[in-house]
């Protein structure tokens, strides 16, 4: 073999030893897991109030680092902007779902959801304005008339006697409401 074949058969097999190497090994894929931020032990008791706490959590952990103080209002401003965030991408993926639907039923089914999401979102902005404004009887019945369109939206596919692609989906956007209602309740003791 010529010395040239060598050096290049000596590179080739350096970097296939590197690449089977256990750190490689262990390494491979980890660029594709989405991972989470820690859990803030801050937020706990907050979402321990919830009827969802596993699902408050998750939620809020994505926003606490905007927050150097972690109270009820700013939990609140965490899961309130995770369920927005979360209709958002429940909206993106249903219309690309649509696109792909052969079944007239399930397609108008999923036309009425998306319709349903939009209003489910101004609800939720609404929703927001009331807090603000400590008009706490509003700030519950927008947030849980969002709850409502979400409900509405798998009633759809009940009534069609078909099976509920968005349902899974759905319920989390219901649960995630329900926890704001449950923290953003916490800043009206005066009420409550």
């Amino acid at each position: 073999m010529r010395p040239g074949h060598t050096l290049l058969l000596l590179a080739i097999s350096s970097a296939l030893l590197t690449l089977a190497s256990p750190a490689a090994a262990l390494d491979v894929g980890s660029h594709h897991k989405h991972h989470l931020p820690p859990v803030d032990p801050r937020i706990v008791p907050f979402c321990n109030q919830t009827f969802h706490p596993e699902i408050c959590i998750n939620s809020a952990r994505l926003y606490a680092a905007k927050f150097p103080v972690i109270d009820a209002t700013n939990v609140f401003n965490m899961l309130i902007e995770a369920l927005q965030d979360r209709i958002r991408i429940v909206t993106a993926r249903t219309k690309a779902m649509s696109k792909s639907q052969t079944s007239e039923d399930v397609l108008t089914c999923i036309k009425s959801c998306l319709e349903y999401y939009n209003d489910a979102m101004d609800s939720t902005k609404e929703g927001v304005d009331a807090f603000v404004a400590r008009d706490v009887g509003t700030f519950i019945t927008r947030l849980s008339s969002a709850i409502t369109m979400i409900s509405t939206c798998n009633d759809g596919f009940v009534d069609f006697s078909i099976p509920n692609p968005l349902e899974e989906q759905n319920d989390r956007l219901m649960n995630m409401a329900g926890n704001c209602i449950a923290v953003g309740k916490l800043n009206f003791k005066d009420v409550y």
